[in-house]
């Protein structure tokens, strides 16, 4: 499968995220994004340098910015950051080279969210991405 279907089918098709992107696991490149999703080279830069090798607990105790917008850090657990901007959010999750971040609406259920782009990180861990 293409970085764009998991994008596409796995991610959006979910309906539990509204926009969704996959970058290097440095940030320094962009695998995939839904239409219209614009994440800053700075931002994910940020996002990247939090998350380091994968083997320490990101840390991000002002916040970040996805789009231009900032998003309160509500929790960063081993390769995992979600944040929260009013009642949407982001979750991001870093495989062994990719990471994955993806923006839910009003309407989503932040849990549900957070189960398809953590579902997506494992499958794509297993299979060494």
């Amino acid at each position: 499968m293409s970085w764009q279907a998991y994008v596409d089918s796995t991610l959006l098709g979910s309906k539990n995220v509204n926009a969704a992107a996959i970058f290097s696991a440095t940030g320094d490149s962009v695998w995939a994004t839904s239409a219209g999703f614009t994440v800053k080279p700075e931002e994910i830069k940020t996002i990247a340098t939090a998350f380091g090798d994968g083997t320490k607990v990101p840390e991000l105790p002002t916040g970040f910015h996805i789009g231009g917008v900032k998003y309160i850090t509500i929790k960063c657990e081993l390769g995992k950051i979600y944040g929260k901007q009013g009642k949407t959010g982001i979750v991001c999750v870093r495989t062994a080279q990719a990471i994955l971040v993806a923006h839910y609406g009003e309407s989503i259920q932040p849990g549900q969210a957070a189960t398809t782009v953590e579902s997506l990180g494992d499958y794509l861990r297993g299979v060494g991405y």
